[in-house]
């Protein structure tokens, strides 16, 4: 499209555009945690980050959208658990979603997909500016990730697929967005890890949803399928997994934790039904004599809810789950006076409070690892009694909850 042209379209295109997302205000979309899981164990780490098929327009929760279409797709594919983190907006752009990130620690994940210029296909952004917004979102997102993670670049959809803009200055959107999908695909070609993927839904079919979730189990098969191979060559160190992190100093690193420990608010709280339900049904499943919720704080362990255990809290020092939270997934000590980390420990010694544990790390919304649910009992326990896919699911839902406001009081706030 002719600079002149653009330039003389653009109002008209803007206040199209405004007047008819006026029209969507009314159609479903998710309310719940932006998370997803499949259930396994050693999981991939998928955020997704965007506008347009990202929010979940038509379905009333994530687990139906594309963050829960394609963690069950993934897993079906890789055989392991799929952990998926959601930073959506209607509004976003590639000149606004850094901020959007806020506090996610990026280095975390396995693979980021970006589902972004919906929003700036219909204010006809031209292609140098596109190539120069999403070059630099592009550049630090692959700063600040690991040199593992891979990147997925959805393309824009014809704009005329969605229903409220199924109207004669479409024609001009859809023009656009095929401009800045061909500038996307050479920025993919360009940078590394990256991949970009062409993206031809049909139409709308369902005008009262905008989308079904047939539809986001069609878009989670096309990203599954391209990104199943790279996450198991990751797994299987074709790519060699960590080269190239930069870790931060333990020192450093402690003080991030800790600060997610301090926003989430959680210390020293009131018992809570919801947690307390919660330990009680992971120590009834293990059937351990003892479980607990835990927050490392400083230099303690704090409970948040506990079943066979006396003390609030405990010194760090002693902790089994400071072991717990230095790694993203279980934690199993088959027996721990045999164990030369914890045979000296004062909860083995004695009475032997603890000889089998399993712990799993809980996580802030930041990927910071608080503390962790964790089961243990007197007497010890082969690793092959333990069902370590059933701990995550359990650890997962303690995660979720730590999102959803204290009953009858404030919110946590969020880390």
């Amino acid at each position: 499209m002719h600079d002149l042209t653009r330039w003389a379209v653009r109002p008209l295109m803007r206040v199209w555009a405004a007047v008819a997302e006026r029209q969507d205000r009314h159609l479903p979309r998710p309310s719940d945690v932006p998370q997803a899981h499949a259930p396994g164990i050693d999981s991939d780490r998928v955020l997704i980050l965007g506008c347009g098929p990202a929010v979940g327009w038509g379905v009333l929760s994530h687990q139906l959208a594309l963050p829960g279409s394609l963690a069950r797709e993934l897993s079906a594919l890789t055989g392991r658990g799929v952990d998926i983190d959601l930073v959506a907006s209607r509004t976003m752009t590639a000149a606004n979603a850094l901020p959007a990130l806020n506090v996610q620690r990026l280095s975390r994940f396995d693979a980021v997909v970006l589902t972004i210029g919906v929003n700036e296909a219909l204010t006809l952004t031209s292609r140098r500016e596109w190539r120069t917004r999403l070059g630099k979102l592009l550049t630090v997102l692959q700063r600040e990730a690991s040199q593992s993670t891979h990147f997925y670049i959805l393309g824009i959809a014809p704009i005329r697929s969605i229903e409220i803009f199924n109207l004669p200055l479409g024609f001009i959107a859809d023009h656009s967005a095929a401009d800045l999908n061909r500038v996307s695909a050479q920025l993919a070609a360009e940078a590394p890890r990256t991949t970009f993927l062409p993206f031809s839904p049909g139409a709308t079919l369902t005008p009262d949803r905008h989308r079904s979730p047939v539809d986001y189990r069609d878009w989670a098969l096309l990203l599954a399928g391209a990104m199943a191979d790279t996450l198991d060559a990751a797994r299987l160190g074709i790519n060699e997994e960590h080269v190239g992190q930069r870790p931060a100093d333990a020192a450093s690193a402690e003080r991030t934790r800790q600060a997610a420990v301090d926003s989430l608010g959680i210390v020293d709280t009131p018992p809570e039904a919801r947690f307390d339900e919660l330990v009680a049904l992971a120590q009834r499943l293990f059937e351990t004599e003892s479980a607990v919720i835990s927050v490392i704080d400083h230099d303690r362990q704090w409970h948040k809810a506990r079943v066979g255990v006396a003390a609030p809290e405990i010194p760090r020092a002693d902790s089994l789950c400071a072991y717990t939270i230095a790694g993203d997934g279980p934690f199993v000590v088959e027996d721990a006076q045999k164990d030369q980390r914890f045979s000296q420990n004062p909860l083995v010694l004695g009475d032997s409070l603890i000889r089998f544990y399993a712990g799993f790390p809980i996580e802030s919304s930041s990927g910071e690892r608080i503390g962790s649910l964790c089961v243990f009992d007197p007497a010890p326990r082969s690793l092959a009694e333990v069902d370590l896919v059933l701990l995550r699911e359990l650890a997962l839902l303690v995660q979720r909850e730590l999102r959803i406001p204290p009953s009858g009081g404030p919110a946590y706030p969020p880390a």
